[in-house]
């Protein structure tokens, strides 16, 4: 039978599930914010442009329709003035009288600087700017040449240039004069000042950030307000609206840079996009935390689950126990009568080999089963067991002789470190029982032959690490390592092995619990156990016990005077054939034995004559009266008399029990004659006076 690791809880995986959902929620509330403040931040940018664009429009038809009053005004004083210059009044005038024409006609308009009239030769023949007073013609001038040379009768518009005298920057408009007979007779010119426009687009242009340009058709700026240090870069953005001035060869454009509309939305996004930042930001620690929270409830159910099936096993093993413990009373007592009966036997049998092999064999067997009961019993957490300063050194020693003498030829024992003394606080026989299962589960891995290795040794642990079983404090250790180059286990099986019952092997060949009665022995010990296991590399098992150090025990000498004397020892149990077995071992050992299978009527025969008897054996559980119940009866009777408790399952109760009642020493059963005849000894040697 393998058994799997238990799946994993329905909680821990909800908790999980829900840990999902948790993020793709979060995620997706992040993304929300994002994209929602994203979505606002572009309507935001369209508002602005929209609304940008609407004003730069109503700015610019705005300025067109001023503009084209100005032109038109212009354009009309100068058809005007080129009328009166080719009537009898205009041509009999003389320069004087010209000049003061154009200063009332033209010049008197607020935009205009300044004003001439060129002849149909190039000759300047009458001019309000001081500058041309001594110019003699403007030939050379496109608004003079250009005109001279058209057919049409169009305002011209020309270039922007600067005067000679006050440095003034203007540009001309100019209009031919035609004489009567439709020849060329001259252009009469008009100087708008620039000045005069910057201050009317500035009074205009409250937004801030705005250019105004004043263009002809064909590209050529008259005027631009404010005026532009340099043309924009390639990567600089302008958002430009332009507008014809109708019926005259100029443009008004308005332009203002993309960085400048939208300077106030970066400033607002800015802010906005500091909100989100900080709502997600925000919501990715609770995000943060409700996982860590869901992370640590899931860790909960996980360890609630371990605990749960550490629990159950605990459950199982306490049911082993009582099992265990229940059995162990009536198997023992079938054991105590065929240990007894055959080493009855054996003192009876003459030297007779065959005989003496055949018993020897027998009580090798009954010790065989002893143990195994003892391994059992190891299931119960209450028994009683006493730890003291143990060497470990003669147990490996034991252990390897015993292996040895039952290894194939295809398997090879090695044996470490067992020069020194190192002493452990333990029992010898569960010690035993630990050394003795790993190197019989090693044996067992390796069916094909190998190699067996035991090594002791110590080593200082500085931090504390955590094992398979228990866990290494800082401190000196003992390391026990059995180390095979078997078969080897896989990670689920290295997980299950310490279960009870639980074996990789057939049924025939392994009953499951050895390992189980290591890991209750190395646990109640304090000890740890690590597992390095590989399929196909051999498994390696490491024990750790504290060290301790050695006590020096007095052990009481027992001479020839070992056996009895004639003593009347009283034997009490409720089988009948084992007080019978028990008074054949007491007359054997030279005592007068006087066996009971009734607990009642013990204590009638000892109230009719207490001095008869000079220690009692009694059994502890009997049907009709305990064994500890029986000690404090006959204690009143004789506060003084020795009274050996036989038990075939001893725990911390029935020691403390048992002491209370004045009991004088607890045998375990089944009895061996060695141990009987040393107990009565001793108590015996102890109640003289």
């Amino acid at each position: 039978m393998q058994a799997a690791p238990g799946p994993r809880p329905a909680t821990s995986r909800e908790t999980t599930s829900l840990r999902r959902w948790v993020t793709a929620a979060g995620i997706a509330l992040i993304v929300l914010i994002v994209a929602a403040d994203s979505y606002e931040a572009w309507q935001d940018y369209r508002r602005v442009v929209t609304e940008n664009q609407h004003v730069m429009l109503a700015l610019s038809r705005s300025l067109t329709e001023q503009t084209e009053r100005l032109v038109q005004e212009v354009d009309v004083v100068l058809a005007d003035y080129a009328g009166w210059i080719i009537s009898a009044e205009g041509r009999a005038a003389d320069p004087r009288a010209i000049t003061a024409r154009l200063n009332v006609e033209i010049v008197s308009l607020p935009f205009v600087s300044s004003a001439t009239l060129v002849g149909a030769d190039g000759k300047i023949r009458a001019s309000t700017q001081e500058s041309e007073a001594g110019v003699s013609t403007l030939e050379t001038l496109d608004v003079f040449s250009v005109i001279a040379a058209s057919t049409g009768n169009m305002l011209y518009i020309d270039r922007p240039g600067t005067g000679s005298v006050r440095a003034a920057r203007t540009f001309a408009m100019g209009r031919r004069v035609v004489g009567h007979g439709g020849t060329f007779d001259g252009v009469v010119i008009a100087r708008v000042a620039f000045e005069y426009l910057e201050a009317f687009y500035a009074g205009v242009n409250v937004t801030p950030d705005t250019s105004i340009r004043l263009a002809r058709t064909d590209g050529v700026t008259l005027v631009e307000y404010p005026a532009r240090p340099e043309p924009a870069g390639a990567h600089e953005q302008i958002i430009t609206i332009s507008r014809k001035v109708g019926g005259y060869p100029i443009v008004v454009t308005v332009s203002r840079s993309a960085a400048s509309v939208l300077r106030p939305w970066i400033q607002e996004e800015r802010s906005s996009a500091a909100r989100t930042a900080t709502l997600a930001v925000l919501a990715s620690l609770l995000l943060l935390a409700l996982r860590s929270a869901l992370h640590r409830q899931q860790q909960m159910d996980q360890e609630r689950h371990r605990l749960e099936q550490e629990l159950a096993g605990i459950q199982r093993v306490e049911a082993l126990g009582l099992l265990a413990a229940s059995v162990a009373h009536d198997f023992n007592n079938v054991l105590t009568a065929i240990i007894g009966y055959a080493e009855l036997l054996r003192d009876m049998v003459d030297a007779e080999p065959a005989a003496l092999s055949n018993l020897d064999r027998l009580l090798a067997a009954t010790e065989r089963a002893r143990l195994l009961v003892r391994q059992v019993l190891t299931f119960d957490p209450r028994r009683s067991v006493s730890y003291r300063p143990t060497p470990l050194e003669p147990i490996m020693e034991e252990v390897a002789q015993h292996v040895q003498a039952t290894l194939p030829y295809s398997i090879d024992i090695e044996l470490k470190g067992i020069e020194g003394a190192t002493n452990i606080l333990g029992d010898t026989t569960e010690i035993y029982q630990v050394v003795m299962n790993l190197c019989t589960n090693a044996v067992q891995a390796m069916p094909a032959g190998g190699k067996l290795q035991l090594q002791l040794d110590v080593l200082d642990i500085v931090e504390q690490k955590t094992l398979a079983l228990g866990q290494l404090q800082p401190g000196r250790w003992a390391r026990l390592t059995v180390l095979d180059s078997g078969v080897g286990l896989a990670d689920e099986q290295t997980a299950s092995i310490f279960e009870p019952f639980y074996t990789t092997r057939q049924s025939t060949h392994g009953t499951g619990i050895g390992l189980t009665v290591v890991r209750n022995i190395i646990l109640r010990m304090n000890g740890a156990l690590d597992v390095d296991s590989r399929l196909g590399s051999g498994t390696r098992m490491t024990v750790y016990w504290p060290v301790v150090a050695a006590v020096a025990r007095l052990v009481p000498q027992i001479g020839p005077e070992i056996a009895g004397a004639g003593e009347t020892i009283m034997v009490v149990d409720d089988e009948r054939e084992l007080v019978v077995l028990t008074e054949e071992l007491l007359a054997s050992l030279s005592y007068e034995p006087v066996g009971f299978s009734d607990a009642r009527a013990a204590i009638e025969a000892f109230r009719c004559d207490p001095t008869r008897f000079d220690a009692i054996l009694t059994d502890e559980r009997m049907q009709l009266l305990r064994g500890l119940d029986f000690a404090r009866l006959i204690h009143e009777l004789e506060p003084k008399l020795p009274i050996i408790l036989m038990t075939g399952h001893r725990d911390a109760e029935l020691d403390a029990r048992a002491k209370a009642a004045g009991i004088a020493e607890i045998l375990d059963k089944p009895l061996r004659v060695q141990t009987l005849r040393e107990a009565l000894a001793r108590q015996l040697r102890a109640a003289k006076p």
